[in-house]
Order: structure tokens, then C-alpha cells, then sequence
């Protein structure tokens, strides 16, 4: 008769420990702040070979970082141009054959935060000259992986909840060049991109390729390949066919083939538009479909 009392405390006891844990535990996961995380992936004109940092859009303020994992991968910081300025390292070095002048990834950002209201941590994983070949066979997807897996590890250190993660891929002029089919070049994109799925991407957003100034057929196979591609896979997503629109000379440096400062901030303000847009609908589908789900159940009951 007397352990009654004991155990009666007890079970206060434990129920009082139990309920300050869920508060703790609540108020631990609220103070997570929550961002999406994008690889920007391709070759010289996501690299930004030809741009021009002084002439890329102003940041709006909380919209996006930047995780170097090469400089400083214990850390973020706020996104500046040039983007992925001194992020060589391994197969994804260009140094030798590129300075990073400014991409469109703060036009991009920018574009892409006005659509969502979800910051942006942004990974640099380009390389010029690179063809699809080269990036399933020479170790750029796995060293844009292993830049993954460390801004994943970081952000869970800052106390940064993962939303979405995605990859953009602007590339083709490597593939034109060495005269890839379009079936070659639509199966090699799907092995990149499914691979990427599997270190945590869910889904591809594709800058189409633009024309060759100099000689007006030599990309078009690889860009009919990137349309075609987009229309008959959920997971690659068009999100600017821009750059074939882009054909004025003052938009190409002398070769034809890079873009200005101009044209990847109006490339880069389309894209994180579409895909803004995109990825909001992805909400919206979840939110009427988590109501559904509810209504029927009250309905049950």
C-alpha cells in the first residue's frame, strides 16, 4: 500500500519529463530555418566565361547562399558574383581554360525566391568544355556529388532544413561539337540525371542549348534532343528555351558561342522563374491533396 503513492509521483513525474521533451522537441524543429539547395551543373556558359560580375543583378537580401565546397566548406555565405569563382578542384577545374567572369545564378536565385519565398543554397558544379561522355566517365558526377553530400552535412550543422534539392543543367556545345546524336545524348543526359536522383536530386531543370552564330545547324540536333527529352521525361524539366532566341551578335562574344553578362541575367531570370513556378505548383498539389485527405476522413467519421 505504500508504493502507491510513489508510483503515482513517478507517473507525474515521467508525463511532466515527457511533455517538456515535445515543447523542446517543437521548438528545436522551429528554429530550423528551411532552404532549397540547387546545383547549378554544365559547361563554360553556366561557368560564366564570358560575363561580368559588376553587371549581374543586385541580390535581393535573404535569397540566396552560395556553399563552397572547395573554399570553405565548414560554411556559408551569401551569394556573390563571380559565382563559383575559385571552386576548382578534381574533374570539375577549369582553370586552365576559363576565368569565371559572372553567371546567371543570381538572376536565376533572384527570379526563383520571388516565385517560392524559399531561399536558395546554391552549389557551383560546372566545368567548360564538357561533354555527357566526360561527366559519367571522367568523375564530374561524382565529385558534383561529393559537393552535395558536403553542403548536406553543413547545412544540417547550421540548423538548415533541406526542403527541395534540384540540379540545373545548361550544356550541349561539347556534345555538337563531337557530333552526339540526339538518342546518344538523350540517354547519356538520363544516366547523369538518374544518377544524380540517387545521391538526392529530384528533378533536373534544362536551359536548352542556343544556336551556333557561325554555323546555324551544328547545335540543332543536341537541342531538339533537350526539348525532346523534356517532353517525355516528369523529372527534366524545361526551364528556358531562351538562349535560341538569343541569336543578336551583342549578346555572344566574338566567337559566337559565349553569352554577355546581359543575356545570362535575362537566361537565368527565365529559368528561376519556370522554376519557381514549377516547384510552387509541387506545394500547391501537396497542400490540396493533404485537404482531400482530410475532408474524406471527416466525412468517415
Amino acid at each position: 500500500m505504500k508504493t502507491k503513492p510513489q508510483n503515482k509521483k513517478a507517473i507525474v513525474i515521467g508525463s511532466a519529463l515527457c511533455c517538456l521533451l515535445i515543447v523542446l522537441l517543437s521548438w528545436n524543429q522551429r528554429s530550423w530555418r528551411t532552404m532549397d539547395v540547387i546545383l547549378f551543373m554544365g559547361q563554360s556558359n553556366m561557368s560564366g566565361a564570358n560575363g561580368d560580375a559588376s553587371q549581374a543583378p543586385e541580390l535581393i537580401e535573404g535569397a540566396g547562399y552560395e556553399y563552397r565546397a572547395v573554399t570553405d566548406p565548414d560554411g556559408l555565405h551569401v551569394l556573390e558574383e563571380p559565382f563559383g569563382e575559385n571552386e576548382n578542384r578534381g574533374a570539375l577545374d577549369d582553370t586552365e581554360l576559363l576565368e569565371r567572369r559572372g553567371s546567371l545564378v543570381t538572376a536565376f536565385v533572384n527570379a526563383y525566391y520571388e516565385e517560392t519565398q524559399t531561399p536558395v543554397v546554391a552549389i557551383s558544379a560546372s566545368v567548360g568544355s564538357s561533354s555527357l561522355n566526360g561527366w559519367l566517365t571522367g568523375g564530374r558526377k561524382e565529385e558534383a556529388a561529393a559537393r552535395l553530400e558536403g553542403a548536406k552535412e553543413c547545412l544540417e550543422k547550421e540548423k538548415i532544413r533541406i526542403r527541395h534539392i534540384y540540379m540545373v543543367w545548361f550544356q550541349g556545345e561539347a556534345d555538337a561539337n563531337l557530333k552526339t546524336t540526339k538518342d546518344e545524348y538523350k540517354g547519356m543526359l538520363r544516366e547523369l540525371v538518374s544518377y544524380m536522383e540517387g545521391q538526392g536530386v529530384e528533378a533536373c531543370f534544362l536551359i536548352q542549348l542556343g544556336p551556333d552564330l557561325a554555323d546555324s545547324v551544328k547545335h540543332q540536333e543536341i537541342m531538339d534532343a533537350q526539348l525532346e527529352i523534356c517532353e517525355e521525361a516528369d523529372d527534366i524539366i524545361l526551364a528556358s528555351g531562351l538562349p535560341a532566341a538569343l541569336t543578336d551578335a551583342d549578346m555572344r562574344d566574338e566567337g559566337g558561342i559565349h553569352y554577355t553578362q546581359e543575356a545570362l541575367n535575362l537566361i537565368g531570370e527565365d529559368a528561376g522563374r519556370n522554376a519557381g513556378v514549377y516547384v510552387k505548383s509541387l506545394s500547391q498539389e501537396t497542400a490540396e491533396t493533404e485537404q482531400e485527405a482530410q475532408e474524406r476522413q471527416e466525412e468517415g467519421e
